[in-house]
């Protein structure tokens, strides 16, 4: 089994995806009043396309499933989404115009206000989701948007995964419709909340968050069935999560510069949580915490191409090679090419390549050495009567030649040796 990156089964994202018209203010306008823009731009929208062009960004092989618009107006965002490879292939088409989103942000404050595009798009549905072969995905992130479209795939996937070893997880985003969407949450495996309904549904913290939507499932933590991790990013003030064992981390942001876009941070966020744990293999606290991390980096650009240079993680993974032996020739391979894929990097100093490319410099020819073996073999009295000092001497100045002169030279000596005892 080859755990490479580059083999590994692809994710898919399931969602829409449309415009979003970006207005930058210095201050956001008030009623009846003229404002001028100070900088406009058009970007691909919807969740679940941002999410799979950050996660390719990142290094993984995605598909995104939706429907998409043949309007001339998606022709650039799908041409860019094809030139980085991800898969659009299964994706249904259709005449109608996509939906669009304004966005306006006040560059002071950083609030932004949003306007919503009331015309109804079509979602993907249950007859497109069943013409996919799922056993060529690992992970499907669905955006809570119709619950009667997403419990037919999610139980899709369940069927799929009744009974088998390598089963495909589930992740679920939440961004609103709270009421209509609960029916979702025990059947993911991963929960992702907005911060913004969290607030609407009056839950102050992170922490009051994750507990207040563990209460929310049908079943208490004594009856061992499935339960989803629940995340949820708060902004300035971090993540935190939730696992099935109702374990609470928080996870704060590290340190960074002052944001420059913060437009579609959550994309990432999730984008970074889900290759963390699927192709980084990382324990959930550290895949908020790298979640975080591709957030923050996010900021420090417009847009989302700079992710692509976003450093890989390091990951400490015991190297403890005794481990392997428990496991079967699959499970050991797995193993061992998942913690050297996982190690730490130490950038090279030039040091070690230099000692390489010394030349090897012999002090003793070699003519000495086939003189000093032959004397050996002609006077063996004198090896018996000198072998406690000549031979020390003899090794000694061997340590200076090359290493693999060096060994040969000792076993010559001492094949004369054993020939010198058997004569005796």
């Amino acid at each position: 089994m080859n755990c490479a990156l580059s083999i590994t089964k692809p994710m898919l994202c399931v969602g829409g995806m449309g415009v979003d018209i970006v207005e930058q203010c210095n201050s956001m306008p008030a009623g009846k009043s003229d404002h001028l823009s100070v900088e406009a731009h058009w970007l691909r929208g919807g969740h679940a396309s941002n999410v799979s062009y950050v996660l390719r960004l990142l290094g993984a092989q995605v598909e995104f499933l939706g429907v998409l618009s043949r309007s001339s107006l998606l022709r650039e965002i799908l041409a860019e989404m094809e030139h980085i490879n991800i898969d659009l292939s299964h994706c249904p088409r259709t005449d109608k115009s996509p939906a669009f989103t304004t966005v306006v942000i006040d560059r002071q404050t950083g609030c932004r206000s949003i306007l919503q595009c009331s015309r109804k798009f079509p979602y993907i549905g249950i007859e497109e989701f069943k013409k996919l072969d799922l056993d060529r995905y690992g992970w499907v992130h669905f955006e809570a948007r119709n619950k009667l479209d997403i419990i037919p795939m999610m139980r899709a996937i369940h069927n799929y995964n009744s009974g088998r070893t390598e089963r495909i997880k589930i992740s679920l985003k939440v961004d609103g419709c709270y009421n209509e969407n609960k029916d979702l949450f025990d059947m993911c495996h991963y929960l992702i909340f907005s911060r913004q309904l969290a607030l609407d549904l009056g839950w102050r913290t992170v922490k009051e968050t994750c507990l207040g939507l563990d209460k929310t499932l049908p079943l208490p933590h004594s009856i061992q069935v499935r339960r989803p991790n629940i995340l949820c990013s708060w902004g300035p003030y971090g993540a935190g999560c939730l696992d099935t064992n109702g374990q609470y981390y928080d996870l704060p942001l590290p340190a960074g510069r002052k944001p420059i876009d913060t437009y579609g941070v959550g994309e990432c966020f999730t984008a970074g949580v889900i290759y963390a744990l699927y192709l980084r293999k990382m324990p959930l606290p550290a895949a908020v915490a790298y979640g975080n991390r591709v957030a923050v980096f996010k900021t420090t650009r417009m847009g989302y191409n700079h992710i692509a240079k976003f450093q890989i993680y390091p990951v400490t993974i015991d190297n403890d090679d005794k481990k392997s032996e428990r496991y079967s020739e699959d499970e050991s391979e797995q193993y061992i090419c998942r913690k050297y894929r996982n190690r730490q990097f130490e950038t090279s100093d030039g040091i070690l390549s230099t000692k390489l490319m010394n030349r090897f410099e012999v002090i003793e020819p070699e003519e000495n050495v086939s003189n000093a073996n032959s004397e050996l073999e002609i006077q063996p009295e004198d090896l018996t009567a000198s072998m406690m000092g000549q031979q020390t001497t003899r090794r000694l100045s061997k340590r200076r030649t090359s290493h693999g002169r060096r060994k040969s030279v000792a076993l010559r000596v001492s094949l004369t040796k054993r020939s010198v005892s058997q004569s005796k």
